[in-house]
């Protein structure tokens, strides 16, 4: 028993020492001022470091270790920004893209796939900082408009973007990474962060699924679904109407406020879809969140909008109604059915054609 016992041990370690290992070379701008590169487990506090390499005075550092096969991230002094590395065994190399860095490899596998995803969002990303930058110099209202609308595409372009860089790696630990680390997209829209989850799908349990999960349930938490909360809240000569007196009819709520230049921006698609939105039979209420009345007004003044115009009043209401509505973010819209139940959040024109025709 004790030379079997030996036999297997032998075997074992043969098997260990079999396991293939990496190595990751690159040169640093000389004005980088970095003395140290390393490998950490995750993003923020609470990192482990698994490799550490000095960078020598010319710029060049190597870094060597066991291929862990997992998604690690490079740390370069203080450098800010993220850079993804999956070290299976081979041959990496640290390139410059544009102001970015990023790990390549002559070999396919999953860095290779990461970047080819990465590169995409990268230059998604750049498309919009460009055109956000025109919106800034531009004064030409039409200009503007179009460029809006632009950026409203590259926007979703860019979710797409990612969900399939996410479905990409499904179920594996990798997708929950990318869903945790682009959280502040994907917690702005819950409809995305849905998607998110559809398309990280079942994979193995860790921690890092385990967070995103809290963040989705707490999510859904706060979506409004069911029947609308009635409300009675003053228009702009003091009249009060309630939502139940929109009874038998499908209803789009849009809460915004005066101080909101995105708000803004929806009243006027809202007025270029409005006649639309008649035709199907969709009567529309603006909800103002603004705290001074004379600020609501001046905008009405400014924008013109076409339909019924309410203001927030908790002494009338008896209650906040962007409260009651779970409003997070403004401008946020709500379909309401014609039996007075939450169709929908922030829904597009299709999406209200769908409602109203399948209804």
């Amino acid at each position: 028993m004790k030379i079997i016992y030996i036999f297997l041990l032998g075997i074992v370690c043969v098997s260990c020492s079999s396991i293939g290992n990496y190595e990751l070379t690159g040169v640093l701008p000389e004005n980088s001022k970095v003395t140290e590169v390393y490998l950490l487990t995750q993003e923020g506090k609470g990192a482990d470091t698994l490799a550490r390499g000095q960078v020598k005075p010319n710029g060049s550092f190597t870094l060597k270790g066991k291929a862990e096969k997992c998604l690690l991230y490079l740390g370069m002094g203080k450098r800010g920004g993220r850079i993804y590395f999956y070290p299976e065994e081979g041959n990496y190399q640290l390139e410059k893209m544009g102001d970015d860095y990023q790990i390549v490899t002559g070999r396919n596998g999953v860095q290779a796939k990461l970047n080819g995803h990465l590169q995409k969002v990268k230059m998604n990303s750049d498309a919009r900082m460009n055109l956000q930058q025109q919106m800034r110099q531009t004064g030409n209202e039409e200009v503007l408009d179009g460029l809006r609308k632009e950026n409203e595409q590259l926007w979703k372009q860019g979710n797409d973007l990612l969900l399939e860089m996410v479905a990409d790696f499904r179920n594996t630990d990798i997708a929950a990474i990318l869903v945790q680390d682009n959280m502040w997209t994907l917690g702005y829209d819950f409809k995305v962060f849905t998607r998110a989850i559809e398309a990280m799908g079942n994979g193995p349990v860790s921690e890092v699924k385990e967070k995103v999960m809290e963040k989705y349930e707490e999510a859904c938490s706060k979506q409004l679904t069911g029947k609308a909360p009635d409300f009675t809240l003053p228009d702009a000569k003091g009249k009060k109407v309630k939502l139940s007196d929109y009874k038998g009819t499908y209803l789009l709520i849009d809460f915004w406020a005066s101080w909101c230049q995105p708000c803004r921006v929806k009243i006027r698609k809202l007025k270029k879809h409005y006649s639309r939105l008649q035709e199907l039979g969709v009567e529309v209420i603006a909800i103002s969140c603004d705290q001074k009345k004379a600020d609501w007004l001046k905008a009405l003044d400014e924008d013109q909008p076409m339909w019924k115009q309410l203001i927030v009043d908790i002494d009338i209401n008896g209650s906040d109604t962007s409260d009651d509505y779970k409003v997070e973010f403004l401008p946020t819209l709500y379909l309401i059915s014609p039996d007075g139940a939450v169709l929908d959040t922030n829904p597009g024109m299709e999406e209200i054609e769908t409602f109203v025709k399948e209804g």
